[in-house]
């Protein structure tokens, strides 16, 4: 028979077995179901010929068809800035104010001015007045008697003189002050001929002139004054906003980004072996892929006549309408040309191709299953992949394949 102490280290073993058991049931029943799919990579499919690819020559890049970078002309403390990112705004519309303060009084100086070279100018133009050409006669009258004393006196001394009477310092004197009677009344009598003669011609286009110049600075004082508004040169959206109330503005420095997108641009480049089929003024097809697949039609506006530095393609600028507003800066966009324009052969893009050992291979998909297929290539451009052997149309393959994949993995499509 067994020990007492048998008999407990039998017990104890019993039941840490069941325990054991149990929780490894548990944790069976408690992985999620997810896990397992999880595991499955998730890929892209193309699908082989089935006219996503015919006539397809390159990719190219969306831009907005016109970025115009709202600027001030003058420095100064923003006082308001009138819109945020996203507004619609109109040519002309007041983007950001500044301080006007300063400038608003330098065109009230300035319009202060004018007002005093007009006043003196209608003053000369006018001529002296009665009371002026009276006191100006009274003047010559004074002169005139001053120069009578004068003359009297010198008759008298020089008489004495020519005596011996007096010395000749003396006989010097009164004929200085005689000189001085005559210049002064010449002055008097000058003034007043002057004054009733009015104003020289040179005299009064002198002051005309001080006026124009005076107008000019104010026109450029109201157009520094307008200045302090910084207004959109186009219509468009706010794309970015640089500025916010309280910072220094500087001449030539950007404080918004205005874009107009009723109308975008694509560039793209265009193998040399098809440029020649792309002319001005012609229509070519756009798809987007991010949008589904949709498609666009552009007219093409400039082809370059010189290839890119660092290949064989040519670049084109093709304008695409966007009313519906679908095209957003930064897009890719796939050109289409016609499908008579397209080489013979099926196309695939080069995503869906990986190199090795010298050979090109793609992953085809049958059913959820991925097989490595070798292909045959015939011709290459930039994004794309003529072949003539080892696909047909209606084949899927995977875009992008990654290391994680091989011959015989198991994929889920999205």
């Amino acid at each position: 028979m067994m020990n007492t102490k048998s008999k407990r280290a039998v017990t104890w073993f019993a039941l840490l077995t069941s325990l054991s058991f149990a929780v490894v049931g548990c944790s069976d029943n408690a992985q999620p179901a997810g896990n397992a799919q999880a595991a499955v990579p998730a890929v892209k499919v193309w699908n082989v010929g089935s006219g996503q690819d015919s006539g397809i020559t390159a990719s190219g890049k969306v831009t907005a068809a016109e970025e115009i970078q709202a600027v001030s002309k003058l420095s100064g403390k923003v006082a308001q800035v009138l819109v945020k990112e996203g507004d619609i705004v109109k040519p002309g519309q007041v983007l950001v104010q500044l301080d006007s303060s300063d400038y608003v009084q330098q065109v009230r100086q300035a319009e202060s001015a004018i007002a005093s070279a007009q006043a003196r100018l209608a003053d000369t133009k006018a001529g002296a007045r009665s009371q002026e050409l009276d006191r100006l006669r009274s003047v010559v009258e004074q002169a005139k008697a001053s120069q009578d004393v004068a003359q009297s006196t010198f008759n008298r001394m020089k008489a004495l003189y020519e005596s011996g009477a007096i010395s000749q310092s003396e006989y010097e004197k009164v004929t200085l002050e005689l000189e001085k009677a005559r210049t002064g009344y010449v002055q008097a009598q000058a003034q007043l001929d002057l004054a009733q003669a009015g104003a020289t011609s040179n005299s009064l286009a002198a002051l005309q002139a001080e006026v124009d110049r005076l107008k000019s600075s104010l026109e450029l004082a109201k157009i520094t004054l307008s200045n302090t508004n910084v207004t959109s040169p186009i219509a468009g959206v706010v794309a970015r906003r640089s500025i916010d109330p309280g910072e220094m503005a500087s001449p030539g420095v950007p404080l918004l980004t205005i874009v107009k997108m009723d109308e975008v641009k694509v560039e793209a480049s265009i193998p040399q072996d098809q440029i020649n089929q792309v002319k001005v003024g012609g229509q070519v097809t756009l798809r987007v892929s991010s949008l589904e697949d949709k498609h666009f039609t552009g007219t093409v506006e400039f082809v370059s006549p010189i290839s890119d530095a660092n290949n064989s393609t040519f670049p084109v600028k093709i304008r695409v309408s966007n009313q519906e507003g679908l095209l957003r800066a930064g897009m890719l966009a796939d050109v289409i040309l016609s499908e008579q324009a397209a080489p013979a052969g099926l196309k695939i893009p080069a995503s869906t191709v990986i190199e090795k050992e010298g050979k090109s291979y793609v992953y085809k998909l049958d059913g959820d299953v991925v097989h490595q297929v070798a292909i045959t290539q015939s011709g290459k451009q930039a994004d794309w992949v003529e072949i003539t052997g080892g696909l047909a149309s209606g084949d899927k393959i995977v875009m992008n394949p990654t290391a994680q994949l091989s011959d015989g993995s198991k994929v889920r499509v999205n």
